[in-house]
């Protein structure tokens, strides 16, 4: 199952990070600087308080991997692998903003019986926009955010058996909610922990809808 994968490595990355969040100025170094005078003395220097990356001047680009599960009567697609792409940005005077992004999920099962006999394979691809207002805090090297939304979702489902495929495609509009930490790593690399969830999707022709729950971690570059 995909789950056997991303919960060690889930479980490895939360111990990591606390570590790190023990003593985040182990890898925060000062950056000073020096300017002249108009006698050409050099001044007293200043610096940045060491560990302290929270104001990107630009934003976050963030991609993330992960797992989600979806409604159980999709089973036995229910539990696709996930990757994704996220832009952040705060504004300058306080901690909200926005972010906007992609995400891809796909989960494939072969052998499957079906009620009307036979067996075959099943293939679930989901494709998501989404695009929504953020709040993140913490002056140091750890912030908890949050976000929420709306999404565009699309579910295409295929079935092949005996040569023959069908396809089902549905499309709609919901609402999603998301939380989690980021920790610097550096000015320019970062690092996440994200639980996410989509409600209020459209149902698709056999009952189900596209909400879903979904664990991610996260690597990108602050700038």
């Amino acid at each position: 199952m995909p789950g056997t994968t991303i919960r060690p490595l889930g479980s490895a990355l939360v111990t990591l990070l606390m570590g790190c969040a023990a003593s985040p100025t182990s890898f925060a170094p000062a950056w000073p600087h020096s300017t002249l005078t108009s006698d050409g003395a050099a001044a007293p220097a200043q610096s940045t308080p060491a560990g302290d990356y929270s104001k990107p001047r630009i934003g976050r680009l963030t991609f993330t991997f992960g797992e989600r599960q979806l409604d159980g009567a999709l089973a036995p697609t229910d539990e696709p692998q996930v990757f994704g792409v996220e832009y952040s940005r705060l504004s300058a005077g306080g901690p909200l903003g926005f972010e906007l992004g992609f995400q891809f999920a796909d989960d494939q099962a072969r052998g499957v019986a079906f009620p009307g006999g036979g067996a075959g394979t099943v293939d679930r691809l989901q494709s998501e926009f989404f695009a929504g207002l953020r709040a993140e805090g913490g002056e140091g090297t750890v912030h908890p955010y949050l976000g929420l939304g709306a999404t565009w979702l699309t579910s295409d489902t295929r079935v092949r058996s005996g040569g023959v495929e069908t396809r089902d495609t549905d499309s709609g509009l919901g609402a999603y909610g998301h939380l989690g930490l980021l920790f610097d790593l550096s000015r320019t690399v970062h690092v996440s922990i994200d639980g996410r969830a989509t409600f209020l999707t459209d149902d698709s022709d056999d009952g189900t809808d596209n909400d879903y729950a979904q664990v991610s971690i996260g690597l990108g570059a602050s700038f």
